[in-house]
């Protein structure tokens, strides 16, 4: 049961949830609004919730269920005895480049000769290609660990094996194929039970547990702080569900980053917004776009030579050549989204209505930024999205979802059109011939509404813009208490959304717009200092008092204040 309201400036429906639709929960020792905010995110009962609230307590999982765990140490210990040459093929994205970063140091640390690549997105591809494996075969590696990539590369890994002579051990947590490549060992947190703690890791999760069990095994050390922070930035950048581990993983990565000795990471969290604690969106935010950028425009090697340098001159030049390139991603974003949008507006019915999954693209959209404006095209309109460009003839797209919509059954419905195609629920990609692109929106489209009739959790909810909210609260019950234990709840993210609240008759002092185009509004409220991200439009109809939708945040000097979601007037 929830009470409904449709008023709110940016036309979305508020749905406010009822106390009696997640009641407390029974002996556990917090205010009954944690109780119930933790029961509405699956946690009820006071075990679970004992663990949630308290992080520091969680204890690692038994890596065994990741797959051919055992085999893959064994080989790499193999590696280490023969003095055998070891590369690692990572993903040009956050992802692949900590976990490549994670691994690098790791077999370093044993004394392994190790081989990092990454590949570049124009010249190499997408995922594992078998030009790349065979120059790093012929340069003498015997062994090839992938990185966030090989889970559906059958061909590439039998050829890597057959054509190049190299042990293959597969490290990845994208969805695989209906078969399985034949590696020497397979590790994916996809093997894990449903609900495992090690079920949704990310690949950087995955390469700092294998990291750590390496470290054991082949140098007697383990120091479960190291590679952390890196790990943590994975989680976070590929928008993995907050639970089991990966909770763990972040919450404590996050207090690795604020001491970060690599001086890279310093240079670049040295530029950031805010003197704040660096939470979950100062890596979303800050300092993942600015590490995905070398490989969304240049180079992403240049982002992981960027976390492995340890000398702060060299390492502060290339957080440098990161910044700027990530001003240049920003200025091709713009350019690309209004031309997206005109093409969107091409593409609405007599009713006004868009497709049920965003299609969009063309030559003129640089390809490195296709992912980000697919995701914002799906953050807007609230459903499925799909850019592409293209590359020397071939169309290369990428995809992001909105809540209830499985991108990769998408593919799956599609795969007679495409060369290729991968990734997991909320992200994919993309390649084909450029003649099959009218056909693949149309089968993109059949394929969400086939989810859609199915009653797929959340799609109705997405394609209407509601906006949930937890609680009903009047902002006089906002004390220093229930902000530490609003608090208590992070860190914020994917299966953990930050707490949203709605409080109305709220006074206000006074109302601004900021921002170099006015396009942000700021209120001084009854106590509270707010900001609203793209809402400065709707300051000349804000009188003495107004309904707001809220989330509380740090300000730019560390202090909590709210972040206006929306409001009523």
């Amino acid at each position: 049961m929830v009470r409904e309201r449709s008023d709110g400036w940016l036309g979305r429906t508020w749905r406010v949830a009822e106390p009696h639709d997640a009641p407390p929960i029974e002996g556990l020792d917090s205010p009954i609004f944690v109780g119930r905010l933790l029961r509405q995110r699956g946690i009820d009962t006071v075990p679970a919730a004992q663990e949630f609230l308290n992080p520091d307590w969680y204890q690692p999982a038994d890596p065994s269920v990741l797959g051919d765990w055992s085999e893959a140490i064994d080989r790499i210990e193999l590696a280490a005895q023969r003095g055998e040459a070891v590369a690692i093929y990572g993903d040009y994205d956050v992802d692949g480049i900590t976990g490549t970063a994670i691994l690098t140091e790791s077999l370093r640390d044993a004394g392994i000769d190790v081989r990092p690549f990454i590949p570049h997105r124009e010249r190499d591809g997408y995922g594992l290609q078998d030009e790349a494996v065979g120059r790093l075969a012929a340069d003498g590696a015997r062994v090839l660990i992938t990185a966030d990539c090989g889970i559906t590369a059958l061909n590439e890994i039998a050829a890597a094996r057959a054509q190049h002579g190299l042990d293959v051990v597969v490290l990845d947590h994208h969805e695989p194929a209906d078969s399985l490549p034949e590696a020497t060992a397979i590790v994916t947190p996809k093997r894990a039970p449903p609900g495992h703690p090690l079920a949704e890791l990310s690949t950087g999760g995955l390469a700092y547990r294998f990291a750590q069990a390496l470290s054991e095994r082949l140098t007697d050390q383990v120091d479960r702080g190291r590679w952390l922070e890196l790990a943590a930035m994975s989680t976070i950048a590929d928008v993995v569900p907050l639970q089991g581990e990966n909770r763990w993983i972040v919450h404590q990565g996050l207090r690795a980053l604020e001491s970060s000795e690599r001086p890279g990471l310093r240079a670049l969290l040295r530029g950031r917004r805010g003197s704040g604690p660096i939470d979950s969106e100062t890596i979303g935010f800050q300092l993942a776009p600015k590490i995905n950028a070398a490989g969304r425009l240049e180079d992403a090697s240049l982002a992981l030579q960027m976390l492995l340098e340890r000398q702060p001159a060299t390492a502060r030049e290339l957080a440098g050549r990161l910044e700027q390139l990530n001003d240049q991603r920003r200025r091709l974003t713009a350019e690309a989204m209004s031309r997206a949008e005109l093409q969107i507006r091409q593409q609405l019915d007599t009713a006004g209505q868009a497709p049920l999954v965003l299609f969009v693209g063309g030559e003129e959209i640089h390809h490195g930024i296709v992912g980000i404006v697919a995701g914002r095209l799906a953050d807007q309109w609230s459903r499925p999205a799909f850019a592409w460009s293209i590359v020397d003839g071939e169309a290369r797209g990428s995809g992001r979802s909105a809540a209830g919509f499985d991108l990769v059954r998408m593919l799956d419905t599609s795969r007679d059109l495409l060369t290729r195609g991968g990734g997991h629920a909320m992200a994919a990609g993309f390649s084909a011939d450029p003649s099959n692109l009218g056909a693949l929106m149309a089968r993109f489209n059949d394929a969400a509404q086939s989810q859609l009739d199915a009653g797929e959790a959340g799609a109705w909810a997405a394609l209407e813009g509601r906006m949930d909210i937890d609680a009903q609260v009047p902002l006089s019950a906002l004390t220093r208490s229930t902000v530490s234990w609003i608090e208590r709840l992070a860190p914020f993210g994917a299966g953990n959304p930050t707490p949203t609240f709605l409080s109305n008759g709220v006074g206000v002092r006074q109302a601004r717009t900021v921002g170099a185009d006015h396009a942000h509004l700021r209120l001084d409220l009854d106590g509270w200092q707010a900001i609203g991200w793209r809402l400065g439009g709707a300051v000349g109809e804000i009188k003495s008092q107004v309904d707001i939708v809220w989330r509380l945040r740090r300000g730019l000097r560390g202090q909590p204040e709210l972040e206006i979601i929306d409001l009523a007037v």
